[in-house]
This record gives structure tokens, C-alpha cells and sequence, in this order.
């Protein structure tokens, strides 16, 4: 299971300096920035935990399910923002689309740095948490640029980063679904089928056809 952890944490960090790389150099320094503030703000908090509590926390299954939660949340904004840079649309409505999700950074990005600020203070006794957690925000703004220029020298084809960063985001969601889901499934299975929830999921299937199809048939009119 930690060890699971460990790859989603550096996959997260490799999905985040990826899309570092599809960004100017200004927002990919006020990116890193915010990140290391919220580290520096997060100190406290940090400081306050046990090794035992947040031991807790991860075997917790209700903690961990809520974990999955913003786990889909990360992973379906960046999707979608690869996506939006594969489909190069045109209009106002994709242009603003595709720029926001150019510049967000993601979510887990951030619990996955307030656990590395967690390892090191557990693993440097004696240090000053102050010291600990800037010393952490100084190489988040060295090594983030340095890792996307890196990234951007080795994959000069921003199709190639793209689809890099498609996979391993769909590896954080499998990956996550090992981890917080540890044995546990949030409904109980039935041994006889529910004719009611049956139905009702087949009829969202074909109402969601329908308005697909109708949506693909008056695209393809407006474009001839």
C-alpha cells in the first residue's frame, strides 16, 4: 500500500511538471510560488500532526474514500485539460475553457507537498520546522522549472508531453482506486438484481445516446 502511495505521489509530481511545460515561464514561476506558500502556510498545521494520527488517517476506509473523491477530481481536470489542448478549438467558449485549465495546477499537487513537508520533519529530528519548510518551498521553485525545461528538452513534441500526461494521469486514477478503495467498496453488493435501479440506469444510457447522437449529427450540419 505505501509503496502504491509512493508511485502516485511521483506520477503526480511528473503530471504537474509536464504541464509546466505548456506554460510561459511567468505562470510557471507563480505556479511553483503558490505551491511553495501553501507549504509555508501548511507548516503549522504540519507541525501539530503525530506519525501516529496520520498513520490513522491513511488506513482510515471513510477518510480514504473521501480521498478518492478528490482523487477523480484531479485526475478529470487533467484530462480534460488534454483534451482541450488536442482539440485546438477555435472560439471564445474553448479558448477560455482551455486557459483555465492551463492554469490550474491540480489538486492533489498540493497533499502530496504537505506530505513530503511531513516525511522531512519526521525524518530531520531536532531541525527547525521553519528551516524544514523553507528549505522544501526554495527547492519546489528551483526544481519544478527546472524538471518542465528538463521535460520540455527531452519531449520537444508538445503532442508527446500531452499524451505522456494523459497516461499517467489514467495511472493516478488506477492506481488510486488500489489505494483508497483497500478492500473496501462504499455499496454493499446484492445477490438479486434491482429491476428499478436497472431501469432507471438504462434509460439515463439511452437518453445520454440520444442527446449525444443528436449533439454529433447537428455538429456535423453546421460544419458542411
Amino acid at each position: 500500500m505505501e509503496t502504491a502511495i509512493i508511485f502516485i505521489m511521483l506520477a503526480v509530481c511528473l503530471s504537474f511538471a509536464l504541464k509546466l511545460t505548456f506554460m510561459e515561464w511567468l505562470p510557471c514561476i507563480c505556479e511553483c510560488a503558490v505551491i511553495a506558500g501553501t507549504v509555508l502556510l501548511s507548516t503549522d498545521f504540519v507541525t501539530s500532526q503525530s506519525k501516529t494520527g496520520i498513520s490513522t488517517w491513511i488506513s482510515s476506509p471513510d477518510i480514504m474514500l473521501d480521498v478518492a473523491v478528490i482523487l477523480t477530481i484531479d485526475v478529470a481536470l487533467q484530462i480534460a485539460f488534454c483534451i482541450s489542448i488536442a482539440k485546438r478549438g477555435s472560439s471564445l467558449k474553448d479558448r477560455i475553457c482551455t486557459g483555465i485549465l492551463k492554469y490550474v495546477p491540480g489538486v492533489l499537487i498540493f497533499p502530496v507537498m504537505a506530505a513530503c513537508l511531513v516525511e522531512l520533519i519526521f525524518s530531520t529530528p531536532g531541525m527547525s520546522f521553519y528551516k524544514i519548510s523553507v528549505s522544501l518551498a526554495i527547492a519546489i521553485l528551483i526544481f519544478f522549472p527546472l524538471m518542465a525545461w528538463g521535460l520540455k528538452m527531452l519531449l520537444p513534441g508538445k503532442s508527446m508531453r500531452l499524451e505522456l500526461t494523459f497516461y499517467t494521469n489514467c495511472i493516478i486514477a488506477f492506481l488510486g482506486i488500489i489505494t483508497t478503495v483497500n478492500g473496501r467498496t462504499a455499496v454493499a453488493g446484492v445477490n438479486e438484481p434491482h429491476i428499478t435501479a436497472l431501469c432507471a440506469v438504462s434509460v439515463i444510457f439511452i437518453l445520454g445516446a440520444a442527446v449525444g447522437i443528436l449533439m454529433f449529427n447537428r455538429k456535423n450540419k453546421i460544419l458542411k
